[in-house]
């Protein structure tokens, strides 16, 4: 059996539902879970309709031996990114699950994975691009040479003795060091992505240019519609679109760190305005700005309030 999850806080969860909807449309026969890297009491979650959707797991009944860590010195970004590894191992060592999927919340499927992607590798990961932009783009190697070549939102793992081997690799190293600092060569789990191909075996590098859409390969594929079917390049079929920096209050806008406009791109309209239209019908506006249960009060922003302290006070 395969399993399908996404980790969110709470005040991502319209984008969860919209993602397991999604995704659901096209591939039924999987089981489908999302994971709270927050606290919601069992009335809180039972008084929902949101909620009710599909089965949630929080981060706190895992019993993760990382879990203090985490809750007390990582903002939001960092927890549902710091878990992914940890729900995935969780997931896998159910013996009923052969294999789990995981997607970041704020993508959208618009038609099947490939069977490559299904049925090929242990562990499947998918790169930012596979063709070099214009050399009036070459920004986008740049910033792929900083932040990974292979992008963390996708992935696929298949329980195996080398899948076991890579998690307690990844979790290592990642887990405790979910950093985002690009001089001290950290950023978040994915620079860790660059060393999977050399390390494990039977590793697989989805090339499909219908897989993880988003910003970083627009110079590569062009989107058409013919008969209610998005395609990339006119041949492969779009599965889905990644919506990284992509602001719900300027919807036409493909993302706050595009090279492209939307004015350059007129091929991408329908996907952000069906991308709004989804996430206002799951009330985005009602979630938005839940704050954390456990960000909202741990260390990080007491650094953050001390900080502003000392700058107020000793760097006048």
């Amino acid at each position: 059996m395969t399993l399908f999850f996404t980790v969110v806080t709470t005040n991502y969860l319209p984008f969860a539902v919209s993602l397991l909807d999604s995704a659901k449309l096209f591939h039924p026969e999987f089981e489908f879970c999302i994971c709270l890297a927050d606290y919601l009491t069992n009335e809180e979650i039972a008084s929902n309709d949101l909620m009710q959707k599909y089965p949630i797991v929080q981060l706190h009944e895992m019993g993760f031996e990382e879990f203090d860590f985490i809750i007390q010195n990582y903002n939001p970004m960092q927890l549902a990114n710091c878990s992914k590894v940890l729900f995935a191992k969780h997931f896998l060592d159910q013996e009923h699950i052969n294999q789990v999927i995981f997607c970041d919340s704020d993508t959208y499927f618009f038609g099947k994975l490939p069977s490559s992607t299904i049925n090929n590798g242990d562990i499947l990961i998918t790169p930012h691009f596979t063709h070099p932009p214009d050399i009036d783009m070459k920004r986008q190697e740049l910033e792929v040479l900083n932040a990974g070549l292979y992008n963390g939102g996708f992935f696929k793992l298949k329980k195996s003795a080398e899948t076991d081997s890579y998690i307690s690799w990844l979790r290592e190293r990642s887990v405790k060091e979910c950093i985002y600092d690009f001089k001290r060569g950290f950023y978040g789990e994915q620079l860790w992505l660059n060393l999977v191909p050399l390390y494990f075996k039977n590793v697989f590098i989805e090339n499909s240019q219908g897989m993880n859409v988003a910003y970083w390969n627009l110079h590569e594929r062009e989107i058409s519609e013919v008969n209610g079917t998005f395609l990339i390049n006119n041949v492969t079929p779009l599965s889905f679109f990644h919506y990284s920096g992509w602001d719900y209050f300027a919807p036409e806008e493909i993302s706050k760190w595009a090279l492209f406009t939307s004015e350059m791109r007129p091929d991408l309209k329908p996907l952000l305005i069906k991308y709004h239209a989804v996430l206002q019908a799951n009330q985005y506006e009602h979630y938005i700005n839940k704050p954390n249960y456990y960000t909202s009060k741990n260390n990080l922003n007491k650094k953050s309030f001390f900080n502003t302290l000392k700058l107020k006070f000793f760097n006048r």
